[in-house]
């Protein structure tokens, strides 16, 4: 982590590699770094993709066991027309597999109960899940005046102004401990949910502005529009639209990364962390590798595409580390991801949705599971269902750690108690993941602003991935793709 002398007083290592003309280094093999790389190769672009790991795909990563299939990580994600035409691309479309559509129900835990989580606005006034207050709150929204200010804020405060309390312990709350395992006290609105934030800022409420979209969320914001205009009209990001959906693949998640890894062959070197990273003049040297064995190579430009807090443990001049070191602050609470197997007749639920969230205040060891089975064909034997627990997170990062045994005894009293499970599981597969998500918190522009900083004052440095352009495997697949066309454009100008 040392910070070292400014450009003028690094001298590159005489093992340095001059390079070829158009050339990029990509770091981290993560889905980011995959698609960056893959996008720049159909461009034409010399690409060397490093990754530390000694696999491809970074959190998505699937094992099969005994007619189980276990996701490490995202279970699904879901597509866009960039994607839909990546997938094409690489011959994926027979793979996928679209999410059990009678398998549409969220479930809420409230009072020990699972509640199915209302989806229109007529489910919403015959729901048990709130309370007739709870309701007429909801429907005063239009009434509460808007902010003077738009300071950020944090969701809770946010969701607490405008619909009260009760929809912000057994709605928001709970979602996100799905989507960022967070905290709703900490988290940020404006960076967490920007579009939904900017419904207050521009319609006075929520509901004014969903009518004034009919329905839709704002438009993309000034940044994100700059980016989409650099695509030309030959990338995937100008593919024709189509209705999105949420998939995976016939054999699991990994199909994914194991297709882009394979179309990337003579690219990627694995097990090979960079270590140092300066700019030469117009270019940047990197070198990588183990102790004793390490190289460097002369590259035009570098995509970052690592987890923040790699910047870390990279060597820098002294002006790129003082802004590295406010991005290696975004928090990763640690999350673990357990799969349990059970015989059907083990579990009196149906299972018959997507899964169950169990808010803060219901006090459980889990923060909610998928119905893994219910969701994707062929993710346990015949006779058989499997459930996905995530535990840890913000709310309880201590139980994330915790040994198998132990969880598989504090996750079951749940399962009992909430889905009628009997019996011990015939499968377990446990994954600990000691920094899991990027917390979006309050005061996130921070973070934000150096990564901006950190790219404008060092021209062919770009930084992407799931701490700075959303946490979903969808938003990382967009991120690369374009950072793929700004890189490719910056080449352009340069020459």
């Amino acid at each position: 982590m040392r910070a070292l002398a400014d450009s003028h007083d690094v001298v590159p290592r005489p093992e340095t590699n001059a390079g070829d003309h158009r050339s990029v280094a990509v770091v981290g093999a993560g889905i980011t770094g995959l698609v960056a790389a893959y996008e720049l190769q159909r461009r034409g672009v010399n690409v060397t993709l490093y990754e530390a790991s000694g696999h491809t795909g970074g959190a998505i990563r699937t094992s099969h066991t005994d007619g189980f299939l276990a996701e490490h990580g995202p279970n699904s994600f879901v597509t866009s027309a960039p994607v839909d035409a990546l997938l094409a691309q690489l011959d994926l479309l027979g793979d996928v597999v679209e999410a059990n559509p009678t398998a549409n129900r969220r479930y809420i835990v409230r009072n020990g109960t699972l509640q199915s989580f209302p989806m229109t606005p007529p489910a919403m006034l015959s729901t048990r899940l709130f309370s007739l207050r709870a309701k007429l709150r909801v429907l005063l929204e239009p009434l509460v005046r808007k902010r003077s200010n738009d300071a950020d804020e944090s969701i809770a405060s946010f969701v607490r102004r405008r619909m009260g309390g009760e929809v912000l312990d057994y709605a928001v709350d709970p979602f996100i401990s799905g989507i960022f395992a967070g905290d709703t006290e900490t988290l940020s609105m404006m960076h967490a949910f920007p579009r939904v934030f900017d419904l207050e800022r521009l319609y006075g409420s929520l509901s004014a502005g969903l009518m004034a979209t009919r329905g839709r969320l704002p438009e993309a914001s000034a940044t994100d529009k700059a980016i989409a205009s650099d695509a030309d009209q030959r990338d995937v990001s100008a593919a024709p639209p189509s209705r999105a959906r949420l998939i995976s693949f016939v054999d699991g998640m990994q199909t994914l990364t194991d297709a882009l890894e394979s179309s990337l062959v003579g690219t990627l070197r694995l097990g090979c962390p960079v270590r140092f990273l300066h700019r030469n003049d117009t270019r940047w040297v990197v070198e990588a590798g183990q102790d004793g064995e390490s190289r460097a190579r002369t590259v035009d430009a570098v995509v970052m595409a690592t987890p923040a807090h790699v910047l870390a443990a990279m060597e820098l001049p002294a002006g790129l580390r003082k802004q590295a070191a406010v991005v290696e602050g975004v928090d990763y609470p640690p999350v673990s991801a357990l799969t349990l197997g059970f015989e059907r007749a083990d579990v009196a639920h149906a299972l018959d949705g997507f899964g169950m969230l169990i808010p803060s205040k219901e006090k459980r060891s889990i923060l909610g599971a998928l119905f893994s089975s219910s969701l994707f064909p062929d993710r346990a034997p015949d006779g058989h269902v499997s459930i996905t627990c995530f535990v840890g997170g913000a709310r309880m990062p201590e139980r994330a750690r915790e040994d198998t045994d132990l969880m598989v005894e504090r996750v079951l009293i749940d399962l009992r108690q909430l889905l009628g499970v009997r019996g011990e599981p015939v499968f377990a597969n446990h994954v600990y993941w000691p920094r899991a998500i990027p917390q979006y918190t309050v005061g996130y522009q921070a973070v934000k602003n150096a990564a901006d900083e950190m790219e404008s004052e060092n021209p062919g440095l770009y930084l992407a991935g799931n701490y700075r352009s959303g946490v979903s495997v969808g938003d990382c697949m967009a991120s690369g793709q374009q950072i793929a066309q700004r890189v490719a454009n910056y080449l352009t100008r340069a020459g």
